[in-house]
C-alpha cells in the first residue's frame, strides 16, 4: 500500500511510520523538515507547509497519488480542509488523527463516540491552545466534508510510549524508578487510562486495510492507579512508596505556582471535568483494536528513559523540591 503521512516525526506519527515500514508499505512523508529530520532515511520526504498561505504550501503534493493519507498533525480546520480537498482525488482513504478532547466537559463515565462535542463561540478562531478540542472537532468535519464516506477520525486518548514529547505518562515511570516516597494525586482505585502508541499504529494499519470509516475512540484499557503504579514498580524493580493524595481541595490549594507545560499533576482530572479516564473504545475493539499488557507499555517507556537525553527538560510532573514540600504539607494535613 502507498501511504502518505502528513507529519510523521513525533510520537504517534513516528510509531505509525515504523509499523507501516515493518509491514512492507511504501511511505511518503510530508512535513516542514524541522523535527527529527534524521528519521527514516529510506523514506521519500516531501517538504512544504500545511498552511497553504506559507511559502510553497502544499505544492509538493500536487499531481501525486497514494492509496491513503494519514493526517497526524492537523489542528486548524482551514488547514485540514485545504489538505483534504487537495487530496480528495489523490487518495481513496483519509485517516484523521483526532483526540478525545473533542468532547465537552463534564464528560460522563464510559463515554462513547456519541458524547456531546466541545464548541466555540467563534468558529473562525485559530487559537489552538485556547480551543484545542473544539478545533479538532471542526477538523474532523472538514476532512469528512472533503471526502464524504471515505474518512476515518481516530479520537485518541492520552498516548504513552517511547519519544513522548509531553512526559505526562513518562513522568510516572521515571518517578517510580527513582524510589523514595511518591506524591500521587489520586486514590489507589482511581481510573488510569493510557493508550500505547504501538497499539494506535497497529489499529491504524488495520483500519487502512479494511477501509474503515467513521469516528472511533482509540483509548487504552481503564485500570486503577494502583495497577499502573504496581506495573511501574515491577518493571523498574523499585522500592518506592506511594502517598495517595485523593483530596481535590488540597491539590488545588497547594498546586505549585509554576507548573510544567503539561501540568504538575499528570493524569489528575478535577471532579468537575468528569470521567476522562473511563472513555469507551468498544466500537474500535469490535473492529480489531487490541491492547498490550500494562507492563509491556511501561517497559517500553522505561527502556526509552535509558536513552532519553539527560539534559532534556521535563514537560510534566513535580520537581523534587516541589514534591518534598507537598509531601510535608500532606502529612501535616493528615495529622
Amino acid at each position: 500500500m502507498k501511504i502518505l503521512v502528513l507529519g510523521g516525526s513525533v510520537l504517534v506519527g513516528r510509531h505509525i511510520v515504523e509499523a507501516a515500514l515493518a509491514a512492507g508499505h511504501e511511505v511518503t512523508l510530508f512535513n516542514r523538515g524541522r523535527t527529527h529530520v534524521e528519521l527514516f532515511p529510506e523514506v521519500e520526504k516531501l517538504r512544504g507547509d500545511r498552511d497553504s498561505r506559507v511559502g510553497e504550501g502544499l505544492t509538493a503534493l500536487r499531481g501525486r497519488r497514494w492509496d491513503a493519507v494519514i493526517d497526524v498533525n492537523g489542528y486548524v480546520p482551514r488547514i485540514v480542509r485545504d489538505s483534504a480537498e487537495l487530496l480528495a482525488e489523490a487518495v481513496d482513504h483519509y485517516v484523521y488523527v483526532s483526540t478525545i478532547s473533542v468532547y465537552g466537559s463534564p464528560l460522563p463515565p464510559h463515554s462513547a463516540e456519541t458524547a456531546p462535542l466541545e464548541t466555540m463561540d467563534d468558529p473562525t478562531s485559530e487559537d489552538v491552545p485556547a480551543h484545542y478540542g473544539a478545533l479538532k472537532a471542526l477538523c474532523e468535519r472538514a476532512a469528512e466534508d472533503a471526502l464524504p464516506g471515505r474518512t476515518l477520525s481516530l479520537r485518541l486518548g492520552l498516548v504513552s510510549g517511547a519519544h513522548d514529547p509531553t512526559d505526562r505518562v513518562t513522568y510516572w515511570v521515571w518517578r517510580m524508578a527513582q524510589g523514595g516516597e511518591i506524591f500521587a494525586p489520586a486514590s489507589p482505585e482511581s481510573p488510569f487510562q493510557t493508550i500505547d502508541a504501538r497499539d494506535i499504529a497497529d489499529f491504524t494499519l488495520l483500519a487502512l486495510r479494511r477501509r474503515v470509516t467513521g469516528v472511533m475512540n482509540i483509548v487504552g484499557p481503564t485500570v486503577s492507579w494502583a495497577t499502573w503504579m504496581d506495573a511501574c514498580r515491577t518493571v523498574s524493580q523499585s522500592d518506592a512508596a506511594v502517598a495517595w493524595v485523593d483530596d481535590p481541595a488540597f491539590l488545588e490549594a497547594e498546586h505549585p505556582a509554576e507548573p510544567r507545560q503539561y501540568g504538575a499533576y499528570p493524569m489528575f482530572v478535577p471532579p468537575e471535568a468528569g470521567s476522562w479516564w473511563t472513555v469507551s473504545s468498544s466500537k474500535a475493539q469490535a473492529v480489531g483494536l487490541t491492547h498490550r499488557p500494562v507492563e509491556e507499555t511501561v517497559r517500553a517507556v522505561y527502556e526509552w528513559l535509558a536513552v532519553r537525553p539527560a539534559d532534556l527538560p521535563w514537560k510534566a510532573g513535580l520537581t523534587p523540591e516541589q514534591e518534598r514540600a507537598l509531601l510535608e504539607k500532606w502529612h501535616a494535613h493528615g495529622t
